[in-house]
């Protein structure tokens, strides 16, 4: 048995297809088939279901699989440890809720000056699909609410605090310069669906003011809510550093959005990681960096 096994079997998980498994491991479909079969011999049992096309692990590879995952881990690990200091090289997967998709501004410029030669994969998802990402090893590394039911357990540190803004287009609506949560039954609302954490922290906060929402338009993508709150279909709650760094006016004449802050606390946002992944020198690096930029404690 060789990491090579193992990496193809983790990939095998990711792809659920033998070919494109073996294209993203740089292999033929015959070559990995071939590896995969040897591993099964050395185990001395069947780890994946077989037919026409692949069509799952079996219980025993189930449990090979979440081995190898942390095994490989542990061998990327020892990789960066035993690396000399010089600039990080590779590739690291980071998965970002899509409001702290924009502070990514702030983050990636001083890692891309410090690291030129290290690759950022980025992955706008839902904070469900970040917990996953970084359960199954398909993600290095996540920027998501640290307060999140289906974040606990991770290792985390902080980056900075989301705040609830009042937010709408000038152009359509008066908004006041300290608005209520009282004042929302006043406006049409365009709010996340209610899958969302940021939809979850909303209703959260209404429900604790004895007040109930009733939106006229959901959306799970940011960009559309954004589109129709610019065109004065409505009005949202959304964070208001999240606001600020995609829709403020110009200074041109673009009419923009203005986003006033909310009565309330804010909402901690940080990197999580998982807790039996050994900080091999490219996350720590990334971590310790990120956090001096960002200021957090």
């Amino acid at each position: 048995m060789d990491h090579r096994q193992l990496a193809f079997l983790c990939a095998l998980a990711r792809e659920r297809h033998f070919g494109r498994a073996a294209k993203t491991c740089h292999v033929t479909q015959p070559t990995l088939s071939a590896r995969l079969r040897q591993l099964e011999e050395e185990l001395a049992t069947p780890l994946i279901r077989r037919g026409h096309r692949f069509e799952g692990f079996t219980a025993e590879g189930e449990r090979v699989l979440g081995h190898a995952r942390r095994i490989l881990g542990e061998f990327e690990a020892l990789r960066g440890d035993l690396a000399s200091s010089a600039p990080l090289v590779g590739r690291l997967t980071l998965g970002v809720i899509p409001t702290a998709l924009n502070a990514l501004t702030e983050l990636l410029p001083p890692l891309r000056a410090a690291h030129p030669g290290l690759v950022l994969r980025v992955r706008e998802l839902a904070t469900p699909m970040l917990a996953q990402g970084l359960e199954d090893g398909d993600l290095d590394l996540a920027i998501g609410y640290l307060d999140a039911p289906a974040m606990a357990g991770f290792a985390h540190r902080p980056l900075f605090d989301e705040y609830p803004a009042l937010v709408a287009s000038p152009a359509h609506f008066a908004v006041p310069e300290a608005p209520q949560w009282a004042q929302l039954a006043e406006y049409p609302l365009c709010l996340l669906t209610p899958d969302m954490h940021q939809r979850h922290l909303l209703e959260r906060r209404v429900a604790g003011q004895g007040l109930m929402l009733t939106p006229a338009l959901e959306t799970d993508a940011t960009a559309a809510l954004g589109e129709w709150l610019l065109a004065g279909l409505g009005v949202s709650v959304l964070p208001e550093q999240f606001v600020r760094r995609r829709w403020l006016p110009d200074g041109e004449g673009a009419p923009g959005l203005v986003a006033r802050r909310l009565p309330g606390e804010g909402d901690r946002v940080g990197m999580l990681w998982p807790q039996r992944t050994p900080r091999g020198r490219r996350l720590q690096a990334v971590l310790d960096l990120w956090q001096a930029v960002s200021g957090a404690t």
